[in-house]
């Protein structure tokens, strides 16, 4: 999403696990909250994805919509 709304132009620069085991304490974990009942409650609540394009990634664009 950075290279689509911010800058086209960007280069990844990964890095190694080992590099990464010096900066992040915790190994890496994908945890998944559900959200049925914040859902139910409020159904007009936007997905992570959404919420950032919307309240991010839109508000910074940088490059030309398309």
């Amino acid at each position: 999403m950075y290279k689509k709304y911010i800058d086209p132009d960007f280069k990844w620069a990964n890095f190694t696990l080992e590099e990464q085991a010096k900066v992040i304490v915790a190994p890496r974990s994908n945890n998944e909250m559900d959200a049925s009942k914040l859902k139910k409650e409020f159904p007009e609540l936007l997905s992570i994805k959404e919420s950032l394009i919307k309240y991010v990634f839109e508000p910074n664009r940088k490059t030309p919509a398309k």
